[in-house]
């Protein structure tokens, strides 16, 4: 089952027994456990509610937890957190008991309604999760993607009262690394980045790609500049020193790319408004900088051929959709182009 279908049933308040959620976004599991736990009847949720920790529970506890009866209200809610048997662990539950439980969800009473929010990691493969999955939802929680991920940053941005247009926050998602498939950052990582762009605009602020350049990206620009300079003069050893501090610094690889494809892009153009023999003040002009930043594009531009230029953007660009898509790591892609461009 999809998330968005849950959502669709949790809207109408239309759902089945049993439904587990898992996967890589904790964000978005913490997200429908709170849409659970707002279901029930707030005066009888002492009653009605109960948390279990799926790591010190045993068969006994779900078992009464399943089977009891809801106190004035249509449901009684059972929510477990963790289960240990997603794990692959056994310390409370022998084989017997594996199979007694599933016997005892299969037939829970219409009356339950029972979620496993499981926060840490899941084995797809166990047996446990296949069988349970025959009778309930798998709800899998995995990074969002292009309009929901728009919408989801959106909702964040209104929540603190901040005004964004859509092509910024596709910048900004974009800048953050959260798109690199191979990156472990996640929504709650994201959403820091947005507080911060928040906290630093105000109430009712506006952010705007300058802001976002200005928060998110002072020293690994600086760092891109000093990285395309040992790249100029075909200094391998300084450029793939410079490529690990920045990933070690926690920076994603799909956001350095981002960031020298920028400057490649900003290269050729100085280097083509060059060529054509425009005044340095237009040059500055047109390329809406400052002069200090206009010189060091213009060193660079001395030190490559346009040929060259152009080439490392097509390979960017094949990178960019390579990671996306997990056919190639984002360091290994880097290391390719640092082989490829400082020979």
């Amino acid at each position: 089952m999809k998330r968005e279908e849950l959502i669709q049933q949790l809207d109408k308040n239309d759902l089945d027994k049993i439904y587990v959620l898992y996967g890589k976004e904790i964000y978005l599991i913490k997200e429908l456990e709170d849409k659970f736990k707002a279901l029930g009847n707030p005066a009888t949720l002492d009653f009605n509610q109960v948390i279990i920790d799926g790591k010190e529970t045993n068969i006994d506890m779900i078992q009464s937890a399943v089977e009891t009866l809801p106190f004035m209200d249509e449901r009684r809610y059972i929510i477990i957190k963790d289960f240990e048997l997603f794990k692959g662990r056994k310390k409370n539950f022998n084989d017997n008991d594996e199979k007694k439980l599933l016997e005892i969800l299969e037939s829970a009473p219409e009356t339950s309604l029972i979620v496993f929010a499981q926060y840490e990691e899941v084995d797809t493969r166990r047996s446990f999760f296949k069988k349970l999955g025959k009778f309930a939802n798998m709800v899998e929680l995995k990074k969002l993607e292009d309009v929901q991920l728009l919408n989801w940053s959106r909702q964040i941005f209104n929540k603190y009262r901040v005004n964004i247009e859509n092509s910024v926050i596709a910048y900004m998602v974009e800048m953050s690394g959260y798109s690199d498939k191979k990156s472990d950052m996640n929504l709650m990582d994201l959403e820091n980045e947005i507080k911060k762009l928040c906290v630093f605009v105000g109430d009712a602020g506006r952010v705007d790609k300058p802001i976002i350049d200005q928060m998110m990206k002072d020293k690994v620009e600086n760092d891109v500049f000093k990285f395309l300079d040992y790249m100029s003069s075909k200094n391998s050893k300084m450029s793939v020193k410079l490529l690990e501090d920045m990933i070690d610094s926690g920076e994603s690889g799909l956001g350095i790319i981002f960031l020298i494809t920028r400057q490649v892009y900003n290269i050729i153009q100085i280097k083509r408004m060059q060529k054509e023999r425009m005044p340095y003040n237009i040059i500055r002009d047109n390329m809406g900088m400052s002069s200090f930043v206009v010189n060091k594009l213009s060193r660079q531009a001395n030190n490559f051929s346009e040929e060259i230029l152009v080439d490392m953007i097509n390979y960017l660009s094949d990178s960019d959709y390579m990671i996306k898509q997990g056919l190639i790591g984002d360091r290994l892609s880097l290391e390719i182009f640092i082989a490829k461009y400082c020979k």
